[in-house]
């Protein structure tokens, strides 16, 4: 059957034509800053060498994803929980995280160096899912509640799931990166939601999130950094040379790109974005390709969104649905995010583009993401197959003696 052996070939297809694009992308943000930077050895394709490297090991990796029953992932929800604690912790650790303008986002194993965040996100979604696929419904006292209360997740069951949440996403915090912290919020927001999971406990997940992001950035240590982005998205006049600096120029670059833009390589405001190849990727983006481009970058990132969401509905089994849906989020969250801040929506968070931003780390866990995808496709073809196999199979009957 060709949809179990091609499973989700249009999600394949969108995938590799935005890490295209991404690989252009950074080539094109970075080839000047590259050639002039003598701890470079003055080479213009450094940075599009190592995203290409990248680019290599995602796609071994959805490979090899493609080809193990996503199932048996289950079983290792606990094990990567913790790793994934372990990771985010690690990066404070003297001489094994990276410390970088006052951050610590990396961690060097050798002579290569990733962002444990980006594990993390997959890991705690991993758990999420395992964990919530299996839920202790809430008691059906009344009848005409019976309906309502056989999707839903009870808090007793739903409260490790939520303290788990929430050390990831204040550990995550505390490097500090509020960005990513954010966007995967939202997107336990959304794999909490389509879990069943009751409004007046998700309000009260998202209070205890908001009462946290208010204190820590009020008395943290990111606080000042954190005000500063505010007023810069506010007022990004009145200090061009300092807050307002690079918030100024993405808006330059997104305005001058008009309806076609000033085509590919043409672009102006990439030499002057400190995060031209990164974070704001999609100003360069769009002062290059224009309206015309921005329209189909993110007509791409919708039928990544579409088909994602709809494997999710499509599988039968409950993990399989959530572990999709929450890998979904996490990329359209991340899209919209970015998207957002490169044109002056809201505050700069520090958020990269998916497929597209520099960033090897963040580029082999988005093409792992598309792998999990599509084996959850193939595997929910496949039951769907044999389930139609088995009852249009003639009865079989045995002889009386």
């Amino acid at each position: 059957m060709t949809t179990s052996r091609q499973p989700e070939l249009g999600l394949f297809v969108t995938a590799v034509i935005l890490t295209v694009i991404g690989l252009w992308m950074v080539l094109d943000t970075s080839y000047a800053q590259a050639l002039y930077n003598p701890h470079l050895a003055h080479d213009p394709f450094f940075f599009v060498k190592r995203q290409a490297l990248g680019a290599f090991i995602g796609f071994c990796t959805l490979s090899l994803l493609l080809y193990t029953d996503y199932r048996r992932l289950r079983v290792a929800a606990i094990p990567a929980l913790l790793v994934g604690i372990g990771l985010l912790i690690a990066v404070h650790i003297p001489h094994v995280g990276i410390r970088m303008n006052g951050a610590a986002r990396w961690i060097r194993l050798g002579p290569l160096s990733f962002q444990p965040s980006e594990v993390a996100k997959l890991c705690l979604i991993l758990y999420v899912a395992a964990r919530l696929s299996v839920p202790r419904l809430e008691s059906q006292k009344e009848p005409r509640r019976s309906r309502r209360a056989k999707t839903a997740v009870s808090l007793e069951h739903l409260a490790p799931v939520l303290l788990v949440s929430l050390l990831y996403l204040m550990l995550i915090e505390r490097q500090p990166d509020l960005g990513t912290a954010f966007v995967l919020f939202l997107t336990l927001l959304t794999q909490l939601f389509l879990a069943g999971v009751r409004k007046r406990h998700l309000l009260l997940f998202t209070g205890m999130i908001a009462f946290l992001v208010l204190i820590t950035s009020l008395f943290g240590r990111a606080s000042g950094n954190r005000q500063e982005r505010i007023l810069a998205f506010l007022h990004p006049q009145k200090d061009l040379q300092g807050i307002g600096y690079q918030i100024y120029h993405a808006r330059l670059a997104v305005g001058s790109g008009e309806w076609t833009g000033l085509g590919l390589g043409n672009g102006r405001e990439k030499y002057y974005l400190p995060q031209a190849d990164s974070d704001f990727v999609f100003a360069t983006y769009a002062e290059e390709t224009g309206l015309v481009g921005v329209c189909i970058l993110l007509v791409l990132f919708g039928i990544i969104s579409w088909r994602g969401f709809a494997i999710a509905r499509h599988t039968p089994d409950r993990f399989g649905a959530l572990l999709a849906a929450g890998l979904t989020a996490l990329i359209t969250w991340q899209a919209i995010v970015n998207v957002a801040v490169a044109s002056d929506s809201i505050p700069a968070t520090g958020v990269p583009l998916p497929f597209i931003s520099y960033g090897s780390t963040s580029l082999v866990l988005m093409l792992a993401d598309i792998g999990l995808l599509m084996n959850i496709a193939q595997q929910a073809a496949l039951s769907k197959r044999s389930a139609v196999e088995k009852i249009s199979a003639p009865p079989t009957w045995e002889g009386s003696s």
